[in-house]
């Protein structure tokens, strides 16, 4: 587990580089990357959550207007155990919304 957290800190590091306005962390009790911009973003822009750095990536890409990235080829993606290569879906974009505490 702390090789998995370590390896997990320091992809977040090589985003947050790539991205320089923006927040970027992992989650150790949530095992999820996440992101918050630190600039002026268009409307609507909030925090931006993940499995993967790559997802994180994708997801904040459409945030801020960028076009999906292309797929891979069928033959480059990865198969399942059953031997099938899995179905691409949308990427997970959540916009979290404030919780108002009463």
């Amino acid at each position: 587990m702390t090789n998995e957290v370590t390896e997990s800190k320091a992809a977040a590091r090589a985003l947050a580089a790539r991205m320089p306005g923006w927040t970027v962390w992992y989650g150790e009790h949530t095992r999820r990357f996440w992101a918050i911009p630190r600039s002026a973003v268009p409307a609507g822009t909030r925090m931006a959550e993940a499995d993967t750095v790559e997802e994180l990536e994708e997801v904040v890409r459409r945030m801020m207007g960028a076009p999906p990235r292309q797929l891979e080829a069928p033959a480059a993606r990865p198969e399942t155990a059953a031997g099938q290569v899995p179905m691409p879906g949308p990427a997970p974009q959540q916009h979290r919304q404030p919780v108002a505490t009463g």
